[in-house]
């Protein structure tokens, strides 16, 4: 082996030595700007040094950042063009797995409106329990009162009280 062959490898076996010592570094930002649909933005440092191309989260959650709020990001080995964003002050939108399921729903709103249609629900089904209402001219029970009847007993109103998981909250 010649002289310049060992110096190489030497350069490759350092080179990897330290890229496996520099795991990731943390830096504190500002988002300056969002590519929502790249799922990008740029941010800039205490030193108004820009950072490009900042992914805006890893697989299954994204998050969109209010402009001008504070973020740490974290630098993958030493390689500042590789930095994803792991925390904002203020976010716009945070996103799990596409969003294809739509937002999360209000809870206390769902279970007030529940609420209200089981309160009309209540109410239909007093009459069709209720007394006895008679056919108009020959004095015959209604028959669609006692089908109605037949068709809800046994049946119970919707209860609402456990639907809420408070292991996400917003």
């Amino acid at each position: 082996m010649t002289l310049v062959s060992e110096l190489d490898k030497f350069d490759q076996l350092f080179k990897q030595h330290l890229n496996s010592s520099i795991k990731a570094t943390l830096r504190w930002v500002t988002a300056t700007a969002v590519n929502w649909d790249e799922q990008t933005m740029i941010a800039t440092d205490s030193d108004d040094l820009p950072y490009h191309d900042v992914l805006l989260g890893v697989t299954t959650t994204v998050v969109k950042p209010v402009l001008n709020t504070d973020c740490l990001i974290a630098i993958v080995e030493g390689d500042e063009a590789t930095a994803f964003l792991l925390y904002a002050d203020e976010a716009e939108l945070i996103q799990f797995n596409g969003g294809s399921n739509g937002g999360l729903t209000i809870t206390p709103t769902l279970v007030e409106n529940l609420e209200k249609n089981n309160a009309i629900l209540e109410a239909i089904l007093n009459v069709f329990k209720g007394s006895q209402i008679m056919e108009p001219g020959n004095g015959s029970p209604s028959a669609l009162q006692t089908a109605l009847k037949t068709a809800v007993t046994g049946k119970e109103l919707g209860d609402f009280s456990k639907i809420e998981n408070d292991k996400i909250t917003h």
